[in-house]
């Protein structure tokens, strides 16, 4: 039995190292359950949002895209990738439990972690065929989704990579064995109806299981679609080929899954160094060279955690937080970070697996920061909002939590900027408030240019740090 959820094969062992690191940081299925459970409203909510702010019609009859109407596309196309990568990611970290790879693991657990990753592949196809069939069904659209957008770091092509993997013939043949599969499993599939946890994913694969059924006929028809797609492309002017060359091939590195098993440029050494060096409040903001769903995030910095300290440090501050909680932030699980399973309590050398961090801290009391923390730990346990909707406070991303813990307390103020016509915070955002020494200031910085080996501290961290923010102080 095997499944598909991505576009390309890996080397089996390469998968094995993978997955076995992911199952001991994340407890790969309780992680995927809820990206899956926060990837799937996402998915419906851009399907629908797409139909509502766009008028296609008009946009083709015109000729041409305004700004306004290429900059809301664009904006719904990066966050189209990035739930897209997500799922795709997901489906890795499962697959090899899911096709019966991992020894000594017993049948119902093969069981649920298939159910999880096939209900996650349904929803990439179903992903793929929104675009492909109600999104870009015509080229002037086709054409305006392959355009590389340096904004937000979309690579050229990506409509057709995205073409391209869903008529896949060998994508069609593993979908084709995860289907019989499921088909021949249906009544213990049925079963884990009574599992409160898998319950939901149970219905998300019922609603989406549809979209991978496709007549034999309609899939052939689409693969000669995607050929004359292709061919189209090849057809580019050799002026054209030099200009894009650069953008082009990033873009098939990035229509690949990250290479598993690399190491991050954040080692044992430094994550020490930082640990001493870090107080309760302060905020992470760090970069993976290779992480698949950040690509698509504006700017070199994409992503935000928020450091609390351990549990000593928390009595100590006199943080008030309930006892459930409580015993969640205890051991090495010191860091509240918004990740693709949810907001959860980590240890501080997960979220440190990165290749640059900064570090920067809240100019504020300890009794303020006290408040911060209490507060932020209120929304551990939430979903991620793949949404990146800063109106709902049900669901969170990343900087969201550094935006609610802060918000107000010692006079700090964030100014959310409108991105595709919604309010946001970006976590380039709040380290230009530390750089403009607005309720935050930068203490450590490691991994960016000019300093990729060593540990910047104390004054020339602003001058580093402004440089990957295309600042151009040399001195502060």
């Amino acid at each position: 039995m095997t499944f598909e959820g991505f576009d390309e094969n890996r080397e089996e062992s390469r998968r094995h190292v993978s997955y076995n690191f992911r199952v001991e940081m994340h407890g790969s299925i309780h992680a995927a359950t809820r990206a899956v459970l926060a990837l799937a409203p996402a998915l419906l909510n851009l399907e629908r949002e797409i139909r509502e702010v766009l008028d296609f019609d008009r946009v083709v009859a015109r000729g041409y895209f305004t700004p306004e109407e290429d900059g809301c596309l664009r904006h719904w196309f990066a966050r189209y990738l990035t739930t897209r990568a997500a799922l795709r990611e997901t489906v890795d970290d499962l697959r090899p439990a899911a096709e019966g790879r991992v020894e000594g693991l017993a049948f119902d657990r093969q069981l649920e972690r298939f159910l999880v990753a096939f209900t996650a592949a349904a929803l990439l196809v179903r992903a793929g065929r929104c675009l492909v069939a109600d999104v870009a069904p015509h080229r002037m659209i086709q054409r305006k989704l392959n355009e590389p957008e340096p904004r937000f770091r979309i690579p050229g092509k990506q409509f057709t990579a995205v073409r391209r993997s869903l008529t896949s013939p060998v994508n069609a043949w593993r979908l084709w064995h995860a289907m019989r599969f499921a088909d021949e499993h249906r009544d213990a599939l049925d079963s884990l109806q009574g599992d409160p946890i898998l319950a939901p994913v149970l219905e998300v694969l019922r609603a989406s299981e549809s979209s991978m059924r496709v007549p034999a006929r309609i899939f052939l028809r689409g693969r000669l679609r995607y050929r004359i797609h292709a061919w189209r492309q090849r057809r580019v002017s050799a002026v054209q080929q030099g200009i894009f060359a650069v953008a082009e091939a990033f873009g098939r590195v990035a229509s690949e899954v990250r290479t598993p098993g690399l190491g991050h440029r954040v080692g044992v050494a430094t994550c020490e160094c930082l640990e001493k060096l870090l107080q309760p409040g302060d905020v992470l903001v760090t970069r993976h060279d290779q992480a698949l769903t950040n690509l698509f995030l504006p700017g070199y910095w994409p992503h935000a955690s928020l450091y609390l300290g351990p549990a000593s440090v928390r009595e100590a501050l006199g943080v008030q937080v309930d006892a459930e909680r409580m015993d969640r932030w205890s051991g090495r699980n010191c860091v509240l970070e918004a990740r693709k399973d949810g907001v959860l309590f980590r240890a501080l050398e997960d979220t440190l697996a990165v290749d640059a961090v900064v570090v920067i801290r809240p100019r504020i009391s300890s009794p303020e920061i006290a408040r911060a923390l209490g507060e932020a730990a209120t929304h551990e346990g939430k979903l991620y909002d793949f949404d990146f909707d800063f109106f709902r406070s049900d669901r969170i991303v990343c900087t969201e939590v550094v935006y609610r813990a802060f918000d107000g307390v010692g006079g700090i103020q964030f100014a959310l900027t409108q991105r595709g016509g919604r309010p946001t915070l970006s976590a380039e955002d709040v380290l230009k408030m530390a750089m403009a020494q607005r309720g935050f200031e930068p203490i450590a910085l490691y991994g960016s240019p000019g300093c990729e080996d060593e540990l910047v501290t104390g004054a020339a961290v602003r001058s580093r740090l402004g440089l990957t923010l295309g600042e151009t102080r040399s001195e502060d």
